[in-house]
């Protein structure tokens, strides 16, 4: 345990904070030695751990350090003051950058991830979606800042990356997530009245993710965002012209090649759903169809908005990072 990376994590009580725990529960070379929530203070992680049916249960041995680690409520100075290798600000937007100006200024040469949309446009800070920014100029290196990008922004992007260079004017992205992707801070849509045999559409202009996408791939975006009754998943249907005529197997082949080395992104000729997604830490791209002149094409992007949409990726990250310096 002495040799593992230390992490600490600032707002655990979100969905995607408690994804994080889990999955670092087992970790061969990252250790949670603290955890921040205002409202958990005094559980234990593995008390944390128990208390909801949406989640999986994590078998724990008898010893598991888990058992041992109390959820604390910690300041920003207090954040600060931890030496941890890695800090994940899990936090509602807006509230990052008041624990980040706190641990900027201690200069302690840590890892900061952020897992809000505070700083996915702010370009001292590393963004990244691994299988594709690997492949690019803009890649992980010595940067100790990450901001995680956003679900919905990951199930496009994981669409549209390949064809970037092909598209010719705005692409469309009608797409419709489980009511986790609304928080756990009670809202109209996640209101389970409001669900119940029901789809939602909402922030139907300008939403943040629609930015984020057009900001990171240079290329005009039009989002329609849904909400429905399932509690996690999201499938992302995508619309774009194309410049020439294309193939089935051309398109299959453009994919294959931009992925081949991808493990969390895998290609189909069928329509991916939700339900291969869902627990899973992989984004399933496919269902590949032209227009009789080869010009437009649709195909359908699917992941799980709480881990390859958000926490499995931010662990992809802190790896990729930490396999780079």
């Amino acid at each position: 345990m002495n040799n593992k990376i230390s992490l600490g994590i600032v707002g655990v009580r979100g969905y995607v904070g408690r994804e994080l725990i889990r999955l670092l529960s087992n970790h061969p070379t990252i250790r949670v030695d603290w955890v921040s929530s205002r409202k958990l203070k005094g559980f234990t992680l593995n008390e944390f751990l128990c208390d909801d049916v949406y989640f999986e249960s994590v078998k724990l041995d008898e010893e598991h350090y888990y058992k041992k680690i109390k959820i604390e409520t910690l300041s920003e100075v207090d954040v600060a003051d931890r030496e941890t290798n890695i800090i994940v600000l899990a936090l509602p937007n807006g509230l990052a950058g008041k624990f980040f100006g706190e641990i900027d200024k201690k200069q302690n040469h840590q890892l900061v991830i952020d897992l809000s949309a505070d700083y996915r446009f702010d370009e001292t800070w590393q963004y990244s979606v691994p299988e594709l920014y690997s492949k690019s100029d803009n890649k992980i290196n010595n940067l100790m800042k990450i901001s995680n990008p956003g679900c919905y922004a990951t199930a496009m992007q994981a669409a549209l990356a390949p064809l970037v260079n092909h598209i010719v004017g705005r692409a469309n992205c009608f797409g419709i997530s489980g009511f986790s992707g609304a928080g756990t801070k009670p809202s109209a849509n996640n209101n389970p009245r409001n669900l119940k045999d029901n789809i939602l559409p909402y922030g139907l202009i300008e939403h943040l993710h629609e930015k984020e996408v057009s900001y990171h791939l240079g290329i005009p975006i039009s989002f329609s965002p849904h909400v429905a009754e399932f509690f996690r998943g999201i499938s992302m249907t995508v619309q774009v012209e194309l410049k020439g005529k294309w193939t089935h197997a051309k398109i299959k082949k453009l994919f294959d090649d931009y992925y081949e080395n991808d493990l969390l992104i895998d290609n189909q000729d069928a329509i991916p759903n939700i339900q291969q997604v869902i627990n899973t830490e992989k984004c399933i791209v496919g269902g590949f169809t032209l227009s009789v002149d080869g010009k437009k094409l649709t195909l359908v992007s699917c992941l799980d908005n709480l881990l390859k949409g958000a926490a499995s990726q931010a662990l992809q990250n802190i790896e990729l990072f930490y396999k780079r310096v």
